[in-house]
């Protein structure tokens, strides 16, 4: 893992995040099954709507946008302005607020759900124990917590890649990130994985990807005790402590 500060590295990237997150097939994919996930998940939840919800490192509201709709109250909270300008233009019912919660009190009281997406494979150690304490501190006892972890080490894709290359690229397997999870007083409800089939680089072709074929093996291997091995999965905590 890359020891720079991850809250540096996103400051000016707001005009370009939303082509990026997509750039490749297996991005879009990724995208995609986030979004179906969130759009069954968050609903089962809270069935009477969220009273309120905070998107954490929301850069240019690509998961808010997908949760706003069933928040009375909606927050994004990022450290780059790029990157909330670029959400502003697409989220009409959230408040965007501008500020690194690890350093300072932003006074935004307490929420029942908070999300946070490719956030936590990318950060260094230091600033992953931060933002869980910051979260801890924003949930409300028993309120929810969605996270995914897209840079699975432990993913069949990847140990293929780092046997054929001897390289180890990330460092957050999901038994690292459930231990922090509960080092923070949260509870593991419900795990899904995504993209678990995927085993060979060569299956990420948009032809593989956008097939039916693959709509059935997602749905095939969506197990939760297969998220250890899925290159992407969706976690969802509740604070218990």
């Amino acid at each position: 893992m890359d020891s720079e500060d991850y809250r540096a590295s996103h400051q000016t990237r707001g005009p370009k995040y939303d082509s990026a997150i997509v750039s490749t097939p297996f991005d879009a994919y990724m995208d995609k099954w986030e979004g179906h996930h969130l759009a069954r998940i968050v609903p089962q939840l809270f069935p009477n709507g969220i009273p309120r919800y905070l998107d954490f490192a929301c850069g240019t509201g690509r998961i808010t946008q997908r949760v706003e709709s069933f928040a009375t109250e909606s927050y994004g909270v990022d450290v780059s302005e790029s990157m909330l300008d670029a959400a502003r233009a697409k989220c009409r019912k959230t408040r965007f607020v501008c500020v690194d919660l690890t350093r300072d009190d932003a006074d935004l009281g307490q929420f029942d759900l908070v999300t946070s997406f490719r956030f936590f494979g990318n950060a260094q150690d230091e600033l992953r124990e931060s933002v869980l304490a910051a979260l801890t501190r924003l949930l409300k006892q028993g309120g929810r917590l969605i996270i995914n972890n897209h840079r699975n080490p432990r993913a069949l894709m990847l140990a293929a890649r780092r046997m054929t290359t001897g390289i180890d690229e990330v460092d957050l397997s999901h038994p690292k990130l459930e231990a922090l999870l509960r080092k923070h007083g949260f509870e593991i409800e419900l795990r899904r994985p995504i993209g678990f089939w995927i085993f060979r680089a060569k299956l990420t072709t948009a032809r593989r990807l956008e097939s039916a074929l693959a709509d059935r093996l997602e749905r095939m291997f969506a197990y939760s005790r297969l998220a250890a091995y899925a290159p992407d999965a969706l976690l969802v905590a509740r604070k218990v402590a």
